[in-house]
């Protein structure tokens, strides 16, 4: 039986500021939030990243609200030099009392150099008090449940994040979960038709997902395997909606809704 605690990611509003995102959290109820607090420079913009300056106010709504960070995004590891780049991104994450943090592994095919990343990362992200969390999707090195639970596991430390988009997008290994739920801390929802042109797989990704019960993933049998407390994560981007004027409180307010009623069959926390 799960024990979630429900969070709400950035990618249901992304025109919504960290402060306002708390916010709209705290009217939904949700315990969290996932915050960006490193974008690579390519990214910036596109991303509501949480600075330095912005802090002050980010922790008075978290104090008005009782909401907490759930998770940081996201921290690439694109090569095998130092990682000073993402300190900062770390530094800002402690003082907003995060705990963990989610990973991308880039231009790396040998696992053993996967492994030395990933453990590299968790050292220096345990100096911040976060707890790396690997993530597997087809636009980076490791694409696949299997592959991501073997680099943490081998690593000896560190979590996974389960995006169940990128579970059914890149080879719908259900099966897998059950073999590695020990390491799942996070599950990001969203629904989807079973196939889709692979042209049109990043714009899925970041821009149209389906409400959890409105496409045909296996939901039940994605949920299932999971026991103990985890974080139940609403990741729901609704261009469309966005278009046609919802707003992001409402956009919120779907994917939390929906969320919700496709995890209580399985849940026991809120």
């Amino acid at each position: 039986m799960i024990q979630p605690r429900f969070s709400l990611h950035p990618l249901n509003a992304l025109e919504t500021p960290p402060v306002a995102l708390v916010k709209i959290a705290g009217e939904l109820q949700a315990s969290h939030v996932t915050i960006f607090t490193y974008v690579p420079e390519e990214a910036k913009g596109l991303y509501p990243l949480l600075e330095r300056k912005d802090v002050g106010a980010f922790l008075e709504a978290l104090a008005g609200t009782g909401v907490t960070v759930g998770n940081l995004e996201v921290f690439g590891l694109e090569d095998d030099g130092d990682y000073a780049h993402l300190i900062d991104g770390l530094e800002v994450g402690q003082m907003i009392g995060a705990k963990r943090a989610t990973t991308h592994l880039h231009n790396v095919e040998d696992h053993d150099v996967a492994v030395d990343r990933f453990r590299r990362f968790c050292a220096l992200a345990a100096q911040y008090g976060v707890v790396p969390g690997l993530e597997f999707h087809a636009f980076s090195a490791v694409k696949d449940l299997r592959t991501a639970a073997a680099i943490v596991r081998d690593a000896g430390c560190g979590t996974l994040v389960l995006d169940v988009l990128h579970l059914m997008r890149n080879g719908a290994h259900v099966d897998s979960i059950a073999e590695n739920a020990d390491l799942v801390s996070i599950v990001q929802l969203s629904d989807g038709p079973l196939q889709i042109d692979p042209d049109q797989m990043w714009g899925e990704a970041i821009k149209e997902r389906a409400l959890p019960g409105q496409g045909a993933f296996p939901l039940d049998a994605i949920l299932s395997p999971l026991s103990g407390e985890i974080i139940i994560e609403a990741e729901i981007p609704q261009y469309r909606a966005k278009k046609e004027g919802v707003s992001a409180f409402e956009r919120a307010r779907r994917s939390m809704d929906a969320t919700r009623a496709v995890t209580a069959r399985h849940m026991g926390g809120a």
